[in-house]
């Protein structure tokens, strides 16, 4: 390894140098250390409670029984904006067909129903 050789005019431009890239790593430190959000925006129960329209017990409910996509970091509960919102599109898309098929269901005739009539 070659050695150089600074002279005393160099020291101040190389200290600068060395504060410079000791506040870029500082800086890269302090953004790896704060928690970030999977796709995006992440929401808070409130937030998602306005969403849904529902209130903090219901929302509650639905993460319990994991019927609703969350992230828990720590005590705290986030919602990932656009994974609640194609659960939601699911969930409207899944109501609609149940719905249909009680509307079928509904409109069939039973033949037993009208069997021992006479």
């Amino acid at each position: 390894m070659q050695e150089k050789t600074l002279s005393f005019e160099q020291l101040p431009e190389l200290i600068q140098n060395l504060v410079e890239r000791i506040e870029a790593l500082e800086k890269t430190v302090r953004e790896k250390q704060q928690p970030q959000p999977l796709e995006g925006e992440l929401m808070s129960v409130e937030d998602v409670c306005k969403l849904l329209g529902k209130s903090k017990s219901a929302v509650y409910r639905t993460v319990r029984c994991q019927d609703i996509p969350f992230i828990r970091q720590g005590n705290r509960l986030y919602f990932d904006r656009p994974t609640i919102k194609k659960w939601l599109e699911k969930k409207h898309h899944l109501d609609a067909i149940t719905r249909m098929e009680q509307i079928e269901k509904m409109m069939t005739p039973d033949p037993w129903r009208y069997r021992n009539r006479r």
